[in-house]
């Protein structure tokens, strides 16, 4: 349909060469049997234009990052893309999007900073209303969680939500430093994570020193209340080099070539700020603890 043109300043008509070419718009049915725009989408995340999408982190990465790419679907029918890369965050981070205001169709995650291996990154997709960047501002709802893993991503939908404490954990070695000559050691679990004990192996050298040592092994809480304690029947002489291991639900058991197994409660659960330590009775200032190391179960933690 021809439209009217309407005079430029001056009274020039507002035709070529005076004014705009005339347009000429094209247009072409829906491929689909049904109009688009009066499809309501599956997922009923209907952002306003006062919501947020937060993204929660909990890993256990010194320097993270992580690259969110997500889909939103517009009130005019128009699908749009974004991509959301996060500043590097120690150990916690949080961070935001805003759509303006559209159904949140899929968004997928994936760790975009150096791993090691056993490491765990956890992740929170909540909406809530407010400018500033926190993680404990006012939340309408977490709609998905779960883990990202290394080389992969994990978003949604499609993946099962998981809690921090869902799932098989991460298996992982703890080595802790050797102490110093004539001193015992200690292991604390770290801020924000969950441990299940597997196994644990230390190596006592004493000096030539005579005295008859004992080591004994004990958890402790945050608190300093002693949750277990064990050690061996028979003592370890001056000369030797002895591997204590201890694990879940076994025996003692000393095989007289200088491996003595420990009992551990089964399973072995501890949190953060709970301590593994060793405290031997009479150690001489020669006696040398070395290769202390755990294999553990390794989550997250909400109740830290």
């Amino acid at each position: 349909m021809a439209s009217k043109s309407l005079p430029l300043p001056g009274g020039a008509p507002n035709t070529p060469p005076n004014g705009p070419p005339p347009s000429n718009p094209q247009s072409a049915k829906n491929l689909v049997a049904f109009d688009p725009k009066q499809a309501v989408p599956q997922q009923p995340i209907y952002l306003q234009r006062n919501d947020y999408i937060g993204f929660n982190f909990l890993t256990s990465l010194l320097t993270a990052q992580v690259r969110v790419n997500y889909r939103f679907l517009t009130p005019e029918g128009e699908i749009k893309e974004g991509e959301l890369d996060t500043a590097v965050f120690n150990g916690a981070g949080f961070f935001e999007v805003e759509f303006y205001e559209g159904w949140l169709l899929s968004f997928s995650a994936r760790v975009t900073s150096a791993t090691f291996a056993g490491f765990f990154c956890f992740m929170q997709a909540l909406v809530f209303r407010s400018i500033t960047t926190v993680a404990n501002g006012n939340f309408h709802g977490i709609f998905w969680q779960g883990y990202i893993p290394a080389l992969a991503t994990n978003g949604w939908p499609g993946t099962p939500t998981k809690e921090v404490t869902d799932g098989a954990g991460v298996i992982r070695t703890f080595t802790q430093a050797n102490p110093g000559a004539g001193v015992d050691w200690l292991i604390q679990v770290p801020a924000g994570r969950r441990w299940t004990l597997l196994s644990l192996r230390a190596e006592l050298v004493t000096s030539a020193a005579a005295a008859n040592r004992f080591p004994i092994f004990k958890i402790f809480d945050a608190t300093g209340n002693t949750l277990w304690s064990v050690g061996p029947n028979a003592a370890q002489l001056a000369a030797l080099a002895v591997f204590y291991n201890l694990g879940p639900g076994l025996q003692f058991y000393n095989d007289t070539q200088n491996d003595i197994i420990l009992p551990l409660p089964a399973p072995t659960e501890v949190k953060s700020n709970y301590i593994i330590q060793a405290a031997t009775t009479a150690l001489q200032a020669g006696d040398q603890w070395f290769t202390i190391q755990a294999s553990i179960l390794e989550w997250g933690l909400w109740d830290s």
